[in-house]
């Protein structure tokens, strides 16, 4: 318990550091704060998701020493992963402002703390991926009965973060907060998949590398279609729609997300993103039901 509980322990502390930086700049703590909870939704609802599947095939494999099915395993894991937080990563950083608006702008909640809040969630958006990846990368090493391993990186990571977060706070103040904890994340990442495929004797990466470089692109296309529809919506739509402004708010989103999630689906279909057709269809099938 004790060191897993340090293993994982890296993002929980990184947002510790950042609220004792933070509390210098007035309004950073809550923007800081509203963003990381953004930031972290889709890691909770799609990277714990595929670790929950994941983590007991990979224990069983571990157990009896079958290193070629755990690292089949690992990287169907880490495919599924990346076809499901790349998007979203790149949905938040686009989508940012409009997001932050919708759900928060009222009452106190003015346009300056909507724009403290998507700042920060633009810098946070990319440690989508690398605190996904921890989810699976992690638990790997647990189950092979190594729990010095992910304490070590665990270490290291806060210890990077602290030094990014010092300097980036010095030249891009609160903003910089979040950006260090990102890339401290993938750091994390990073670092846990290089010790793991030494462990297993590699992990597919050039398949794996293959998926990301191809959700990137069509993470891309959806980026342009739906960064320019919620644009085309923001000047066509009035600035209330039956007397509320939410309600233009609503369609502004909904509109630019419905833009971005076809050209994804479509940019996928084109490419042939075997993973990312799987994953649609679970996500699909559970809605469903």
């Amino acid at each position: 318990m004790g060191p897993g509980t340090l293993g994982l322990a890296a993002a929980q502390v990184n947002v510790f550091v950042n609220t004792i930086l933070a509390t210098s700049e007035p309004g950073a703590v809550s923007a800081l704060g509203y963003a990381f909870r953004f930031m972290y939704l889709p890691v909770g609802i799609f990277a714990v998701s595929v670790a929950t599947a994941a983590i007991p095939d990979l224990a069983r494999h571990a157990a009896v020493n079958a290193h070629e099915a755990m690292r089949e395993t690992l990287s169907w894991g880490l495919r599924l992963m990346l076809v499901l937080s790349v998007p979203a990563c790149v949905g938040l950083m686009v989508l940012s402002h409009p997001i932050v608006e919708l759900i928060y702008l009222r009452g106190r909640f003015d346009t300056t703390s909507s724009a403290l809040v998507a700042a920060s969630l633009f810098f946070y958006a990319p440690g989508i991926i690398g605190y996904s990846i921890v989810k699976i990368a992690s638990p790997s090493f647990y189950a092979l009965r190594d729990a010095r391993t992910p304490v070590i990186v665990s270490v290291v990571t806060i210890l990077t973060n602290l030094a990014l977060n010092i300097w980036l706070n010095r030249i891009m103040h609160y903003q910089g907060l979040a950006l260090g904890t990102a890339i401290a994340a993938n750091i994390n990442a990073g670092l846990l998949l290089v010790l793991l495929s030494k462990r297993l004797g590699g992990l597919d990466g050039r398949r794996v590398m293959t998926v990301f470089l191809k959700i990137a692109v069509a993470s891309a296309a959806m980026a342009g279609a739906a960064y320019y529809g919620e644009a085309w919506l923001h000047r066509s739509l009035p600035a209330t729609l039956f007397g509320y402004q939410i309600v233009t708010r609503l369609f502004r989103v909904i509109g630019g997300i419905t833009v971005g999630v076809l050209t994804l689906v479509l940019a996928a279909l084109v490419l042939q993103i075997e993973e990312f057709s799987v994953a649609l269809r679970r996500i699909l099938g559970r809605g469903g039901r």
